[in-house]
């Protein structure tokens, strides 16, 4: 050995190999816990497991756009509260468009939980959440003339029969 110590691949390759062995011993993975996958495969809650599965770090505007939802915080407490799955974060300041500075939190799960979610049986429920997920978006249209059947019925029913003539035809 030589007699100046240095820090880098020469201190590295003056180590004896028993401690390397060591080291590397100790890194055993640990087992992770899972949570029970969600039953019904058309809601937000299936959605966004299926997403966090895939590797993505969702935030509650993500959520608002890619799973029509705007209680994200809540899916999640529903899913570590009621389901067993725990997902990590991590949160960001961010500037707004209005000049306000707000902390937004993007919500994921660890590689080794979705490693062993995917051993699991996460493909499948994952498949069966999308095509769920599809097939009920295929009545959003009916849904949505729905409500707007149901809004103009409310809104004419609010409006006073003496005051009539100051809408025009549209309440008639």
């Amino acid at each position: 050995m030589s007699a100046a110590k240095c820090n880098g691949l020469d201190a590295a390759n003056d180590q004896p190999a028993k401690v390397l062995i060591n080291i590397a011993s100790n890194s055993i993975a640990k087992p992770c816990a899972l949570g029970k996958f969600p039953p019904r495969h058309y809601t937000v809650t299936a959605e966004v497991l299926c997403r966090l599965l895939n590797g993505e770090s969702i935030t509650g505007m993500d959520a608002v756009f890619v799973c029509s939802t705007t209680r994200l915080s809540a899916v999640i407490h529903y899913l570590a509260n009621k389901h067993g799955w725990y997902t990590d974060h991590e949160d960001t300041v961010v500037g707004t468009n209005d000049g306000r500075v707000v902390t937004i939190r993007a919500y994921f799960l660890s590689r080794a939980v979705i490693r062993c979610a995917l051993d699991a049986g996460a493909l499948e429920f994952c498949s069966s959440v999308k095509l769920a997920r599809a097939k009920s978006r295929k009545l959003a249209p009916k849904a949505r003339a729905e409500a707007a059947k149901r809004n103009a019925a409310r809104f004419a029913s609010k409006v006073d029969p003496r005051q009539r003539s100051l809408f025009g035809d549209a309440h008639a």
